[in-house]
């Protein structure tokens, strides 16, 4: 078993391992489809369950506001984007909606501390089996459709970008090892 370095937002005590998760409910869109669609669609595309992360992106509604359907947010975008490429021209990576995430040191899981959760946070020693790197550094919005489209060929890829910061894809089951700090 490999060991990296998780930040997670809870407290993991009492949490010996991640798994796959299954999800049994559904979400409909106002009219848009129904909830036995969205599970059906699911089930097809992650038939053996999805991570937390798949779980927040799958489950949790981005609502749109205003009389014209406004933008859903950018990180819905990203992660849509990434999903279909991944499917089109990578099917043999686990999406990342079925990976939990890592970094491959205790000082990069420092950063994204600091970076991405505002210093709060606590970061854990994880292991695993099966995992893949990636150049996190490319999970921006880069000038529109076509650029992210490139920018998620090169992190599916495993490219680096000019300056990378590498978060490591731990694929489950994911053992919690320890409390670092």
């Amino acid at each position: 078993m490999k060991e990296f370095y998780h930040v997670s937002k809870n407290d993991l005590t009492g949490i010996s391992k991640f798994d796959l998760m299954k999800f049994n409910g559904h979400i409909s869109a106002e009219g848009l489809y129904s909830g036995q669609e969205f599970h059906a669609y699911k089930i097809n595309l992650f038939p053996e369950g999805i991570s937390r992360h798949g779980e927040l992106y799958l489950h949790n509604p981005f609502k749109s506001t205003g009389p014209n359907l406004a933008f859903a947010p950018n990180e819905l975008l990203i992660e849509t984007i990434f999903d279909v490429v991944r499917q089109l021209k990578f099917p043999n990576k686990k999406s990342r909606f079925v990976c939990m995430f890592g970094c491959l040191t205790l000082e990069d899981a420092r950063r994204i501390k600091d970076e991405t959760f505002s210093n709060k946070g606590l970061i854990y020693k994880i292991g695993c089996d099966n995992y893949s790197l990636a150049d996190m550094n490319f999970l921006r919005q880069a000038g529109g459709v076509i650029g992210l489209q490139i920018a998620a060929e090169k992190y599916w890829r495993g490219q680096s970008s000019c300056s990378p910061f590498w978060e490591v894809l731990m694929e489950c089951p994911i053992a919690v090892i320890k409390l670092v700090e």
